[in-house]
């Protein structure tokens, strides 16, 4: 796991929430299209066309210089070749395009269907993960601990999660940097979601651990017998004793989200 200062996320969802609650398995998304239209980028542009990123323009440097004659690389480093890139850009940038495969333009759907994921966001106050992620306001939102055990990777089953970037150069190599080619990036206008996404390795349902939730939240449009649901579950269920229950409303003064804790009965 990427450390963060981000301690709590939150996940959105629909009523069926109530039911991963109760039974501590929470199923992950398997399917790309939070991807789209970027994930099937080789299928309408020309390999030959696309302008040479700076991983194609960096990794060209590395093969032109180690094409270079023995004696000349002995008197000249890596980095003082690489640093004739600016003199060496046009014929640089035309051997990589010249080099360049379909492949080298593609995100590896294999790869990434290999993952299940969750969407996290930095705040209960999400217009988006409200209106959309929870059913038009009538779902539930959960407050999860980042630093818990079900976000670190255990034997079989790696855990990475990570900050989205948005608007990002397109960076299709794998690398330590860039372990999952495509999946921590989205469009640019969408930043102000602030989100936050975690790839498992198995996708299969995973457990989720009473101590992970600190707090669970539901909208104006949540059902009474889903809010009634909550309170039996916090009242009379040991694992959620110490969760809070928040209300998100619409903010009388701002067109924003407030959340107040539930009255008291």
């Amino acid at each position: 796991m990427k450390s963060t200062d981000q301690t709590v996320l939150f996940l959105y969802g629909d009523v069926s929430l109530l039911g991963v609650l109760k039974n501590a398995l929470l199923p992950l998304q398997v399917d790309l299209s939070v991807l789209a239209p970027y994930i099937d980028l080789d299928q309408w542009q020309d390999h030959r066309t696309q302008a040479v990123s700076v991983e194609e323009f960096q990794a060209e440097m590395v093969r032109e210089y180690l094409q270079l004659p023995d004696n000349v690389r002995q008197i000249l480093s890596l980095e003082a070749f690489q640093a004739q890139g600016d003199r060496l850009a046009d014929t640089i940038q035309a051997r990589a395009l010249a080099n360049r495969k379909p492949t080298d333009l593609a995100y590896s759907r294999r790869r990434l269907e290999k993952i299940g994921y969750l969407r996290l966001f930095s705040s209960a106050l999400s217009h988006f993960g409200w209106s959309s992620l929870a059913a038009d306001q009538s779902g539930i939102c959960l407050a999860l601990n980042s630093t818990n055990a079900m976000f670190s990777p255990t034997p079989g089953t790696p855990v990475l999660l990570r900050k989205v970037g948005y608007g990002a150069e397109h960076r299709f190599t794998v690398n330590a940097d860039n372990p999952l080619p495509g999946f921590f990036c989205d469009h640019a206008e969408n930043q102000g979601r602030d989100e936050w996404r975690v790839a498992y390795g198995n996708p299969a349902d995973i457990h989720l651990p009473e101590s992970a939730i600190s707090q669970i939240y539901t909208s104006i449009n949540t059902p009474p017998g889903i809010k009634q649901a909550l309170r039996d579950l916090v009242a009379k269920d040991l694992r959620y004793r110490h969760v809070e229950l928040l209300e998100v409303l619409p903010d009388p003064q701002r067109w924003q989200l407030v959340a107040k804790p539930y009255a008291k009965t």
